[in-house]
């Protein structure tokens, strides 16, 4: 979502460099551009002011515009400013006790983000046997949501049918937690449509009697520069510790991201980046604004493929492409492998210069009509496409309700692509080192 925001202010920055010579005026026509880009984006208004401000003091400086690559220049302080919006103390600390204070508004996203949390440290080995609080008692159905993610996920849930006392619940809760060795307490509260006395005070109890490591508010992404009066409005009641930002997958244009910390004061924590459960990543300041200009974010990439790649698994597919023993066995592994990373346009997007291709063209329900074709065919025939004959190409095209064509097209595809790798196998390794020169 924050690619075309970024893609707005790399093209402004761009022309600049496309001139033989750039003068003040040629940096304060786009330094305007880009305030007003920001704006467009929610980009709270005296943030935006004075970023902006910021960035042209140091641009026209005579060093900057007389230097041998005026645009590159500014971009690196669009970038360097960039960073002093967001960052700050953005990792979870856990240094008072296991216990964390989950609030926001209702719709933000605060009861599955609570899952994902738990799920998410539990993944990485921070916390290892985390339970759940269910302490919004007025929300129909808020308890059994809890319940529910929970059991996806083999995660505890405490909760209590009858009783409506959100600090006598919490309690039992925590003592439940400590008989039964849970070394994260999460307490998932009620949340309003709007900010109220009622709600703040429940809160508030919570935080005083608890004093949680992390009270975390949930914030829906989408709501723009509603995002800084949320913040303040709960921080005049309560100690927000950290930010998590939701639904940064969906149609939101950025600003309240970029504005948050400004005007608030508060640091963002995470960032939920899809609905999966396993969708919610450690906000990362340097990567964000990275992806937002344009530099990918190729450490994610690493960690992605280290996160659900076996490395022994890897170079053995890498062997069999190189000898020519790929089959459609393989072939399936890689796209299921693929999905589990996010798909191709979450991959994509983290490579530097990727943001500015369409990857909303980009087409996922293809993988998925691969992959039914190749799972309608049986063992032998994925191990030896070349027994496909067409009775056999009819039966995998009924199958998996597809065309006789697009099976075709699938096996013409796959043998394009082992031609191509015996080609790179038989090459000089100097040749092809000297093709991405």
């Amino acid at each position: 979502m924050l690619d075309i925001l970024g893609n707005k202010i790399q093209d402004k920055i761009d022309n600049l460099g496309r001139k033989t010579k750039i003068e003040e005026q040629d940096v304060k026509a786009a330094i305007k551009d880009i305030r007003m880009i920001l704006l467009e984006s929610d980009v709270n208004y005296k943030v935006a002011k004075e970023f902006c401000k910021k960035i042209e003091e140091q641009a026209i400086d005579e060093s900057v515009l007389k230097g041998l690559s005026p645009s590159q220049q500014i971009m690196k302080i669009v970038k360097d400013e960039m960073l002093l919006l967001l960052e700050g103390n953005n990792e979870l600390d856990f240094s008072k006790n296991n216990i964390m204070l989950m609030v926001g508004l209702q719709g933000a996203g605060k009861t599955t983000t609570t899952g994902k949390i738990a799920n998410f440290l539990r993944k990485k080995k921070i916390k290892n046997n985390p339970l759940l609080i269910a302490c919004d008692v007025y929300r129909p159905a808020a308890i059994e949501q809890l319940h529910t993610i929970g059991k996806q996920l083999s995660i505890d849930v405490y909760s209590e049918k009858d009783n409506k006392n959100v600090l006598e619940i919490a309690k039992n809760g925590v003592k439940f937690a400590k008989e039964n060795n849970n070394d994260l307490i999460i307490l998932d509260t009620a949340g309003r449509l709007h900010v109220d006395e009622e709600l703040m005070k429940e809160v508030k109890e919570l935080q005083e009697t608890f004093n949680p490591s992390e009270t975390l508010l949930v914030i829906d992404s989408t709501v723009g520069q509603i995002a800084t009066d949320v913040a303040n409005s709960f921080k005049e009641y309560v100690d927000i510790t950290g930010l998590v930002f939701t639904k940064m997958d969906g149609d939101t244009r950025g600003g309240g991201l970029l504005s948050v910390k400004s005007v608030t004061g508060a640091d963002i924590k995470l960032l939920g980046i899809s609905e999966k459960m396993d969708g919610i990543e450690l906000f990362n300041p340097q990567r964000v604004v990275s992806r937002i200009l344009g530099e990918g974010d190729v450490l994610g990439l690493i960690e992605k493929a280290e996160e659900f790649a076996d490395e022994k698994e890897a170079n053995d597919m890498a062997n069999k492409m190189l000898n020519g023993k790929f089959d459609l066995n393989d072939f399936l592994k890689q796209m299921k492998m693929i999905q589990k990373m996010g798909g191709i346009s979450s991959l994509l997007s983290m490579i530097p210069g990727m943001n500015k291709m369409n990857l909303n063209s980009v087409d996922e329900s293809e993988l998925k009509k691969v992959q039914s074709i190749i799972e309608s065919m049986t063992d032998e025939e994925r191990k030896q496409p070349l027994i496909l004959n067409a009775s056999r190409r009819k039966r995998i095209a009924m199958g998996c309700g597809r065309e006789v064509r697009d099976v075709n097209s699938l096996i013409k595809r796959f043998d394009q692509s082992k031609k191509m790798m015996k080609q790179m196998k038989n090459m000089d390794m100097n040749k092809m080192m000297n093709m991405f020169k």
